[in-house]
């Protein structure tokens, strides 16, 4: 891969940067919450594998092996139609992404999801066409998988480790295995959730802004509409041309964001886009300032508590990130 370096000294890929998340009207996201747990424990370690900057969990879907993209901006489920085109389709519709409209969204029931520790039955998901993510990567994407199917456990991510934990917790929120060592943060606030999407507020140049958080994001992303004042903290380096979930393409620029306050502390040298996220914002329902791509994840290990509404963020040593 080959990048350059801006004038203070950080990396900048110049790949084109990947967002791959696929939103689907709410009505759709659809789900069995049934699973079964076959750990043995009240905790399981799923390893990732990183390609690029996002992070792959293996999986088997009806006997079909390969991976789902861990994607936090997808609200369901979403299959890859090469692998389950002849799966019995329920309906159709068309989605939303950061590069536009995806059409031919279809929906189908798949018998059972295998993925490290967790076995899924009676699943609906979407279908999509999904071959020019896993051309660019190389590797077998069976599809894209979020929160949808993980909430109900409390959820560790650990981006320097590549690796998911998962922990059983009671109705309270917390984890039934007393002897579990309790979560340490740096800041820790509450979220807003929508359609299994989750949503923070954080400071730029005093302004307050939201942001969907998104590991299927491969940097972070501020709205073309933005501010001024938090457009000028973006140092743009060049143009680039980003890749969505659909064949769409969209034309940005890439720079280095400073100045982004998450809690009180400020994070600098994140790389980020700026481009129109109108079509975004209408597919969350919802006014949609950016989104928290690897650029942010790479900074810390995070936990999700979604019967709290709690997320924390433990943050890495600058010699670890």
């Amino acid at each position: 891969m080959a990048s350059g370096k801006t004038s203070s000294g950080a990396d900048i890929s110049l790949e084109k940067p990947m967002i791959i998340s696929l939103l689907t009207p709410s009505s759709s996201v659809l789900r069995n919450n049934d699973y079964i747990w076959t750990s043995a424990n009240d905790s399981v370690t799923i390893p990732l594998r990183r390609v690029g900057n996002i992070f792959l969990i293996d999986a088997e879907i009806d006997g079909e092996k390969g991976y789902l993209v861990f994607d936090t901006g997808a609200s369901g489920i979403v299959l890859n139609k090469t692998y389950f085109r002849d799966h019995v389709v329920i309906n159709s519709q068309s989605a939303g992404g950061v590069t536009g409209a995806v059409t031919g969204v279809e929906k189908i029931t798949v018998g059972q999801l295998d993925i490290f520790g967790l076995r899924y039955q009676g699943l609906i998901g979407d279908l999509a066409n999904l071959g020019h993510i896993e051309n660019r990567r190389g590797v077998k994407i069976l599809g894209l998988i979020g929160f949808a199917l993980i909430k109900d456990f409390e959820i560790v991510f650990d981006p320097s480790q590549s690796q998911l934990q998962l922990f059983k917790i009671n109705k309270n929120g917390d984890r039934t295995d007393p002897s579990s060592q309790k979560f340490v943060s740096d800041y820790s606030c509450s979220f807003i959730e929508k359609n299994n999407i989750l949503f923070l507020n954080a400071m730029i140049k005093e302004k307050r802004m939201i942001f969907c958080f998104d590991t299927g994001a491969e940097t972070n992303v501020i709205d073309s509409y933005a501010p001024k004042s938090v457009l000028g903290c973006i140092s743009i380096t060049r143009r680039s041309v980003l890749n969505g979930t659909g064949t769409n393409t969209a034309d940005v620029l890439f720079g280095t964001m400073n100045g982004f306050r998450f809690g009180q502390k400020t994070l600098d040298n994140m790389e980020t886009i700026v481009t129109n996220l109108d079509a975004l914002s209408e597919s969350y329902g919802m006014k949609t300032d950016g989104m928290l791509g690897y650029s942010f994840l790479a900074k810390g290990i995070i936990c999700i508590n979604f019967a709290k509404k709690e997320f924390s963020i433990c943050y890495l040593k600058p010699t670890e990130e």
